[in-house]
Formats: structure tokens, sequence, C-alpha cells
């Protein structure tokens, strides 16, 4: 039968919507129905986004003449852009504290530097993702939207991976982000260590302008160099340590090395050094150890009160004094540094051994318990604990006794190092080399010390070229 009325549909906004007019073809308001409207949208070809509110609308209202929205697409979303993910905050220097394993919080340890290693991964480009297709009105797909791109910002003592996706540390520093630019330092300058600074631990060089506050560390995993004298303070280094001044370390000061260390004067202080250990003016009730040559450089320089040691050998123009009350110890292959490290490992095996003999006690009485079937699951937990530590006490106990051994045969090494004193070496000294010891009754002049034959012999001073090498040594 023929309808009294024509549907005409337009698709507009790249056929994302469509409208839809009823068109009456007689003077009578048209009979519509829904059945009429659904089957004109799908012979137009309309399937997606159907608006059914505005079908029964039409219907209900017999709306004619005017033109109305009855389906809507969906737009395609525009994707993600890609973007740089680093691996460190660029959000410039900050305090970072940190709770140890009891909970506590050092306000010196601020953690501002930022420390990287050799090839670790600083940042790397994140690509661009595609946004969620849309769809028409008749079901055709529309592709979602590409986003933007992004691009590696620039850097220093930085290299780039083979797809250009990713910027990688070149060397051990600090990493830093100035003006967009990814900068990897190795030397960390500041002009004092204090409060606004705090501890200082980096991966490269350290170079400290003005003062160290005392209670203060830097640890650096290369060189440090200090314009002033330091205090009581904590100086460590996988490299060389220079100090334009000296070091009063009130006691608690110490200052280690693994290579050389270089300073004006040492007093009350501990320093070790892997290399060797210059010194300008003076060591006094200080404990000084080096792998490599000890030497006080100036004609007027002394040693006293104090215990250094060196596996090389020694050098100094006048050690003691005559009305010192205190013992100076000279030793060649016999460092107390060795000796106290023995001792605690000891003092450590025997807490570990009573440890181990209580655990073993508790132990005993949970076998029982669990040979009769009457464990609980609390001391069955608690027996698998006992184990898991007595294994852990095992070995460190082995470790330990390791260390022992080889502190020990290190110590009684007969060594072929020498001492050389240029000019006075007063009663009360204490020279060893190796396992021989002698004690100074006496003072005496330009006399150098020496194993020959595994006795010690005592001979006159004479400057060699490596002594005037060493002192000439910057």
């Amino acid at each position: 039968m023929e309808k009294d009325f024509r549907i005409e549909f337009i698709i507009t906004k790249g056929g994302l919507a469509a409208d839809v007019r009823i068109v009456p073809t007689g003077e009578e308001i048209p009979a519509l129905n829904t059945e009429d409207l659904l089957a004109a949208l799908q012979a137009e070809g309309i399937t997606y986004g159907i608006l059914p509110e505005v079908v029964e609308q039409i219907v209900r209202e017999k709306i004619t003449g005017t033109w109305a929205t009855i389906a809507r697409g969906t737009e395609p979303s525009q994707g993600r852009d890609g973007y740089v993910k680093f691996s460190f905050s660029t959000e410039g220097p900050r305090a970072r504290l940190q709770e140890d394993a009891s909970g506590r919080v050092n306000i010196r340890d601020l953690n501002l530097i930022q420390n990287v290693k050799k090839g670790d991964t600083l940042c790397e480009v994140i690509p661009p993702e595609m946004g969620a297709s849309g769809m028409t009105v008749k079901g055709e797909e529309i592709p979602g939207k590409p986003g933007a791109p992004s691009k590696l910002p620039p850097g220093q003592n930085v290299t780039l991976s083979a797809d250009h996706s990713r910027l990688f540390s070149a060397l051990d520093g600090m990493v830093t982000w100035v003006d967009n630019t990814i900068i990897v330092d190795p030397v960390y300058v500041v002009d004092t260590v204090d409060a606004n600074v705090g501890n200082i631990r980096f991966n490269g060089s350290v170079v400290v302008n003005g003062e160290v506050g005392d209670g203060y560390e830097i640890h650096a995993g290369e060189n440090i160099t200090i314009a002033m004298s330091v205090g009581r303070v904590v100086l460590n280094a996988k490299g060389n340590i220079r100090i334009a001044g000296g070091i009063l370390g009130q006691d608690t000061g110490t200052i280690t090395a693994e290579g050389n260390i270089r300073v004006r004067f040492i007093q009350d202080a501990q320093v070790k050094a892997g290399g060797g250990i210059l010194v300008d003016d003076y060591i006094r009730n200080s404990v000084v150890s080096a792998e490599g040559p000890v030497a006080v450089k100036n004609q007027n320089g002394w040693i006293d009160t104090s215990s250094v040691s060196s596996e090389r050998w020694i050098y100094c123009p006048t050690i003691g004094y005559e009305t010192s009350a205190a013992t100076t110890n000279l030793s060649i292959g016999h460092s107390p540094v060795l000796n106290k490290e023995r001792s605690r490992l000891k003092d450590e095996i025997i807490r570990k051994v009573d440890d181990f003999l209580k655990l073993q006690s508790s132990l005993s009485k949970l076998r029982t318990l669990k040979a009769m079937g009457q464990m609980n699951q609390q001391q069955e937990n608690l027996y698998n604990k006992i184990l898991d530590t007595i294994e852990s006490i095992g070995a460190t106990l082995a470790q330990h006794e390791s260390q022992i051994m080889d502190i020990t045969e290190k110590i009684n090494k007969t060594y072929a190092g020498n001492i050389y004193i240029e000019g006075i070496i007063n009663e009360g000294t204490s020279v060893d080399i190796g396992p021989l010891s002698r004690k100074i009754t006496h003072a005496r002049a330009t006399v150098h010390f020496s194993l020959q034959e595994k006795e010690m012999v005592e001979s006159e001073f004479v400057m060699i070229p490596e002594i005037r090498k060493f002192l000439e040594s910057d």
C-alpha cells in the first residue's frame, strides 16, 4: 500500500550524523509507525548510533517537515603524544631523606646528588599511540588519529642507543637537567659542606672550595680535593685525597683513600691509604697507615705520639721529642689497622659462636616436638627461621675465619721495607720491620733501618732517588 509520506535523509559531519525528515504526500497527518522508520534507516544503510528516543519521539508526536538528528557516529580519538621518560628527577636538587633499617633518619644525608654509572639509562623515548577508531552512522570505521612523536633531549657525556630511542651515561658521575639538557658531570664542586649540602656520596670526584663542617662525610668514587683544613670529618675516596690545609681530627676524624693522600699536616686522626701518604709538616697523635710510602716532606717536619705504618718505606726528618711521654711507633708491614681489624673479627666470631650455641639449644627442643608430631604452625615457622639463621651464622663464621687468616699472613710476612730518618730519632720510639722490633733507648741522627738476612740493621741515611722523587711529587 502506498504510504502517505516519504522519508528523507541527510548524512552530515563526514558521516558522523544522520538527519531525517518526514514529508507528508497528502493533506492529512501521515500514519507513521516505528517499523516504517527503522526500515527506512536500514534501507538507507544507517545502522550505527541510531537514537531510539528520537525514533520514538518522531512516531509519537508525528513530527513532519522538520529535520531531526536520528543517528550519531563516534568520532575517532586523538592518540597520546610520544614523550621522554626520564630515569632521574628533572626537578633539580632537593633533599631526599631516607630511613635506615631501624627507622632512623640522618638529617645530614640529604642525598642531593643523583649518581649514575657508565651505561645507566638516563632517558628513553616512549613512542606515540594511535587514537581509538571512530564509526560512521553507516558502520564504516574511521581510523584513530596518531599522537605527535617526541625526541630525545641533547646531552653532555651521554651515548645514544643504536635505534636512537635511549640515552645512556658515558661515565660515572652525577646527572642533572639544565636548560632542557642532560648533563653527566664527573666532578661535583661545592663551596662548603654544611647543612645546605649535607653528606656527599658521589660516584665521581668531589671538589670543595671551602670548608667541610665537623660531623659531615664525603664518599667519592674517584678523588676528593679540599681547599682548606678539615676537622672531625669522614673522607673516603676510591681514588686520591688532596687537602690543601691539614687534618685536625679531634680523635674522630677518619680519612681513607684507595689511592694517594696529600696533606699539609695530620693531627688527632686516623688516616689510611692504598697508595702513598705525603705530609708537608707533621704527624701528631694519629694512626697513619699506607700500602705505599709515608713521608713528611719539610726539613723541619716531624712525627710524634703516633703510629705510622707502611708496606714499603717511611721517611721523616725528625721522630719524637725529648720531652714527649708518649711512644711513637714506626712500622713496616705491621699495620696497627690490621691488628685492630683482626681483633674485631675475633670478637665478632666469639659473639656469633655464642648466638650459635643458643640457637642450637632451641633447635634441639623443637626437633623433639617435630619427631613426636606435636609441632604447631608457629613452632614450625620458628624451626625454619632458626635453621636459616644457623646457616647464615655458619657462612659468616667461615668468612671471618678466612679474613683472619689473610690478615695474619699479611702481619707475619717479612717485608723488605726501610725506615729513613734524615734528622733525629728520639728516645722512646719503637721501630718495627716485619716481625722484628726495636725500642730506641737513646737519640741518634741520620739513620736508616732495614732488614737484612732476617736481622734489623742500622746504617747511615743516604737520600735515594726514590725518596726525592716522591717528595717532589705533586
